[in-house]
């Protein structure tokens, strides 16, 4: 009997592509970083191959989330996350009163916008990535 169905394998290969792409690295990077060969990285992207524990030590030295790639639940938050936080605690009480109405219209007028705008950042910052051709 499987430990990990062929499904399970695949999500966690599509998490640990999406967080190689939050990074900014490429397939070429982190199979030098993990110490393998770039094919075999990418039979590891595919699904075909399980990325294994050993690696996983690595890739959160190198900033991803090993609870999201195998969980699909992030513990620590984004550096983005981390900034607008940071951001809403130096606000006055009537800063932050303003941030919680806004908040609130903009879910009743537009339920999807929380993905779009996560949409729109990482799109903002990839221009921004391929403008300076940071790796």
């Amino acid at each position: 009997m499987a430990l990990v169905t062929l499904k399970q394998h695949k999500a966690v290969a599509a998490r640990l592509r999406a967080e190689r792409e939050r990074l900014g690295f490429t397939e070429k990077q982190i199979a030098q970083l993990i110490g393998i060969p770039i094919e075999q990285y990418q039979k590891v992207e595919d699904g075909q191959v399980d990325p294994g524990l050993f690696c996983m030590a690595r890739l959160t030295a190198c900033g991803f989330d090993a609870n999201y790639i195998i969980t699909n639940e992030r513990l620590r938050p984004l550096q983005e996350e981390s900034d607008l936080l940071r951001r809403f605690r130096e606000l006055s009480n009537k800063g932050k009163s303003s941030i919680f109405m806004t908040l609130d219209a903009l879910e009743r007028l537009a339920p999807n916008l929380q993905s779009n705008i996560r949409k729109n950042i990482r799109s903002n910052l990839d221009a921004i990535r391929g403008k300076f051709k940071i790796d």
